[in-house]
């Protein structure tokens, strides 16, 4: 091969700078898709219902939440908005959350045999593992727009900001994923760890209720959980501005955001040369 060849690569050892990387990642844009191929066919291969169950997990916990929010609790009664709507807007971005964090944490585990024999930007494993759950995540939102053609609502001007939203979301899993993923590689403790806190989490994010909820001296400590802002701001910019734009909770989920994927950025950029030796 020729020294200047193409599609010669040069592993030097060193840490490359975000651009560099991002460079590679588009280079190796093709096993991205493949692998998001893979794990699509392999997730729905030889079940009954299909891509069915897309849909049928989170109407289910939409079920169950309303009977316990909504039935037992009795928050239902403060809103002039639908209230399986409400549970909606909390239970898709949730269960989007709670899949994409444990597949992007384990996904360089479960594919260091690859890892191991051939050289491509390692991100590309986790990234791919929360695209998948990415593409549950769109599609469970046809479950609200059944939900709107049910009760005859219509969003407001502010579903423009929507996107927004749902793009700030898949920041914070896919930042999430590549930071707790090589920490599961040097410290095996963090694949128990993880399960744990999302179990407890549910509790503390606004899924079945909403912040309005929370007493307003703890409302700021709360809105530190950056699920906060995102679902109050998905209910805002879809329920016709329910509640007013939540200014506090919004501004501070987007900075806790960008810190969690700066700090996750730095540490995968500075580690992922020496994953293989880590394992």
């Amino acid at each position: 091969m020729k020294p200047d060849s193409p599609t010669e690569i040069l592993i030097d050892g060193r840490s490359p700078t975000f651009r560099e990387y991002c460079l590679e990642l588009w280079k190796f844009r093709e096993v991205a898709k493949m692998l998001i191929r893979r794990d699509l066919i392999v997730r729905f291969r030889q079940t009954y219902f299909g891509l069915a169950w897309l849909l049928f997990k989170p109407m289910m916990l939409m079920a169950v939440m309303s009977f316990a929010f909504g039935f037992l609790a009795g928050f239902d009664k403060n809103h002039s908005v639908p209230y399986p709507l409400i549970i909606f807007c909390g239970v898709i971005p949730w269960y989007f959350f709670s899949n994409a964090v444990p597949d992007g944490m384990n996904s360089l585990l479960g594919q260091l045999h690859i890892i191991q024999k051939t050289y491509f930007p390692r991100a590309i494993i986790p990234g791919a593992a929360v695209a998948v759950d990415a593409i549950e995540f769109l599609v469970a939102w046809l479950l609200f727009a059944l939900g709107c053609l049910w009760f005859g609502y219509l969003p407001g001007w502010q579903v423009i900001f929507f996107p927004l939203f749902c793009l700030q979301l898949l920041l914070l899993c896919t930042t999430m994923g590549l930071g707790l993923a090589i920490l599961n590689v040097q410290f095996r403790d963090i694949g128990n760890l993880v399960p744990f806190l999302l179990m407890t989490g549910f509790f503390l994010t606004p899924a079945g209720y909403t912040i309005t909820r929370i007493p307003e001296q703890w409302q700021l400590l709360y809105a530190l959980n950056p699920l906060v802002g995102i679902i109050e701001g998905l209910r805002w910019s879809l329920l016709c501005g329910m509640d007013g734009f939540p200014q506090m909770p919004v501004l501070l989920s987007l900075a806790v955001t960008l810190a969690i994927a700066l700090v996750a950025t730095k540490h995968f950029l500075a580690t992922e040369s020496s994953l293989v030796d880590l394992a």
